[in-house]
């Protein structure tokens, strides 16, 4: 018996059901936007005592990583607790962010900023646990946060109401939606019924 054939015999979940969690959708919107509203808010705060600088992104993407993990790590725990397989769609986005933060394209950050790692990663995830409203969340609330990276927002607004907290204060807002989206997603899962087989 060689090793693939003791790991299909002994491990019914490697070629089992298709494990999708009833909270697929609200818990990572929940907790990726908690990190971020949390990160921005801190920031806001701090500003202007040296908290904001050349690297005030990486230190919201690496958080934002963590988080990606921990939804991998949670899901597949309840899918093996099932006795199913788990489509690695956290586990690709923690791959994705960490590309951003522990490599040479870290400096993509100083320019599109942190949701290009909140975006990317979401997007990987959704398309491969074939999820469309994290797919579309993903599009949506990605394309916005790097076009402000850019300061494509900020450039737009009125030059006499511009302050130094107001490009934050949008990455805030973009956490502030995703949470909203979260919370609405989760009261939609609760009238439904428990995950199950695909």
């Amino acid at each position: 018996m060689n090793g693939f054939t003791f790991a299909a015999s002994d491990n019914p979940a490697a070629s089992g059901p298709m494990y999708h969690d009833r909270h697929e959708t609200s818990l990572p919107l929940l907790l990726l936007g908690a990190i971020t509203t949390v990160s921005l808010a801190a920031q806001l705060g701090w500003y202007g005592e040296g908290i904001i600088g050349l690297f005030a992104d990486w230190w919201i993407a690496v958080p934002l990583t963590i988080g990606f993990a921990i939804l991998q790590l949670t899901f597949r725990r309840r899918a093996a607790r099932a006795g199913m397989r788990r489509p690695p769609g956290f586990g690709l986005a923690t791959i994705t962010g960490l590309v951003f933060i522990a490599s040479p394209l870290a400096v993509v950050l100083l320019y599109a900023g942190p949701f290009v790692v909140l975006g990317s990663g979401l997007l990987a995830a959704g398309l491969k646990l074939r999820n469309r409203f994290l797919t579309a969340w993903a599009v949506v609330i990605g394309a916005i946060g790097v076009f402000e990276g850019f300061f494509g927002i900020t450039n737009r607004l009125p030059t006499l109401g511009w302050a130094s907290w107001e490009h934050r204060a949008i990455y805030f807002a973009l956490g502030v939606l995703t949470l909203a989206a979260g919370i609405v997603m989760r009261m939609r899962e609760n009238g439904a019924g428990p995950g199950g087989i695909v």
